[in-house]
């Protein structure tokens, strides 16, 4: 299983203005107030990771109750909307169409350069790596993430040997000048049966908002071939920022971020299955200093330990890029990419 160190110079803000990420947690906190106010349809549900019952409460955000996993250690939101609900929000709420028209418009050069091409470059590298398959063939590539439109049409204007379905559910509606992009939007993604023979799943930023990943990847068996890739992101619950920051962590914040799944959590979720290879799982992220420095910074009363402080307080930006280095090659960072690869026994 592979990990992968690399540090880039990239800021959280490059991706995220600061003002409108202000601006933006307000609207999701007044909407959700306003459209969850009575939480009658919500669903209880178990660990998303490793299914398990027990756990122990961590904190409150935003009317979300999150628990602790007792086995696994995942981070979660026991009661949460229906899939119906979710996808309701992330289509039609405002504070979406804020995200959409304001944070991610401002941000689209930087998001290209900084995120969208690194990760179409991962895809191409990693099946050039570990496919089977030639490139120079035809290769049936499904996309269920959320928001996903800009990494589609980069991979179909790096090849044009990709017969591309996007998937996800905010996809609907969306519009390509490409005719190897297909749309086809789920209705939620508790059942992608519909789906077959795949070479490549792209699933970002899907494990932090599914009910259940281990449903999920259960589901994947049946829709991705043998000899097929699965690429995901998602936060993790085990990392620097998460761990030191925790319930005033400005990565937690529902309905965005649901699920954050332990490291260990998801590796023995993939290792225990008989369909699947983990070829990777890294820690790249990026913003974990940078995130608790601007929080020590922005609220000087908050209660750390020392040396937490001591580490932070004095180190220069030589320091960060080695801490940082540290973080990723110990899986200590608060943000997981991963390949899998799916074996070639037949699933019954």
């Amino acid at each position: 299983m592979k990990t992968i160190v690399s540090v880039n110079e990239i800021s959280e803000f490059e991706i995220k203005p600061k003002n409108e990420i202000e601006k933006w947690k307000k609207i999701v906190s007044e909407e959700i107030t306003k459209t969850w106010n009575s939480k009658k349809e919500w669903i209880e549900i178990f660990c998303p990771v490793c299914n398990k019952k027990e756990f122990i409460s961590a904190f409150e955000k935003n009317g979300f109750e999150y628990v602790e996993c007792n086995h696994c250690k995942t981070l979660y939101a026991k009661n949460r909307p229906n899939q119906t609900e979710l996808k309701k929000w992330f289509t039609k709420s405002e504070s979406v169409k804020y995200w959409e028209s304001e944070l991610l418009a401002k941000s689209a050069a930087s998001r290209d350069a900084k995120i969208v091409e690194p990760r179409s470059q991962w895809i191409f590298d990693s099946l050039a790596e570990y496919s089977t398959s030639s490139l120079d063939q035809k290769v049936n590539y499904l996309d269920i993430s959320f928001f996903g439109k800009m990494l589609n049409q980069k991979i179909s204007d790096k090849s044009n040997n990709f017969n591309i379905i996007s998937a996800g559910i905010t996809s609907e509606g969306e519009t390509y000048t490409s005719k190897s992009i297909n749309v086809d939007s789920l209705e939620n993604l508790n059942d992608i049966s519909k789906f077959k023979n795949m070479d490549v799943v792209v699933a970002f930023d899907v494990f932090d908002r599914v009910e259940s990943v281990h449903h999920l990847v259960k589901s994947l068996e049946k829709v991705i071939k043998p000899g097929g890739l699965l690429f995901a992101t998602c936060p993790v619950s085990t990392g620097f920022e998460i761990q030191t920051l925790w319930d005033k962590s400005p990565s937690i914040l529902p309905p965005d971020k649901l699920n954050f799944p332990s490291v260990n959590g998801l590796i023995n979720l993939f290792n225990n299955s008989n369909a699947w290879s983990l070829l990777e799982l890294s820690t790249p992220g990026m913003f974990d200093i940078e995130l608790v420095k601007t929080e020590l910074s922005s609220n000087p009363d908050l209660k750390l330990p020392r040396a937490i402080n001591a580490l932070l307080g004095g180190i220069n930006k030589q320091g960060e890029g080695l801490f940082t280095e540290f973080l990723q090659s110990q899986r200590l960072s608060s943000f997981a990419r991963i390949v899998l690869k799916r074996k070639n026994e037949k699933i019954f």
